[in-house]
């Protein structure tokens, strides 16, 4: 039970975190379902048209807040979500496909 909510959760603090910092710059991301790599299950948005390294900063706030969010909870005694975002840190380049927060990054 603690796995599924924490794996719940690490999915909304990590879109939350897009949604967010796009919203920081005057930008909506509009989210829609699609199947990953391996039939994962993905909600996946367009970049806004925007500076590049505001593109970074929303690509990154995903990861950044979830790692946030994982370390605060594992220091307060829940390390189930800071085990699901080392999963998901680690698996997500073999499952995105090209919908990464990746590709943003490198460019």
């Amino acid at each position: 039970m603690y796995l599924f909510l924490s794996l719940f959760f690490c999915f909304l603090v990590h879109e939350g975190g897009h949604y967010l910092a796009a919203l920081c710059f005057g930008r909506r991301l509009k989210f829609r379902f699609a199947w990953g790599r391996f039939y994962v299950p993905r909600y996946i948005w367009n970049m806004p048209a925007m500076e590049r390294s505001k593109q970074r900063i929303v690509a990154a706030a995903g990861f950044c807040a979830e790692s946030l969010v994982a370390g605060i909870l594992a220091a307060l005694g829940w390390p189930w979500m800071a085990a699901c975002f080392v999963v998901h840190f680690v698996a997500y380049p073999f499952y995105a496909r090209e919908a990464s927060d990746f590709k943003w990054l490198r460019r």
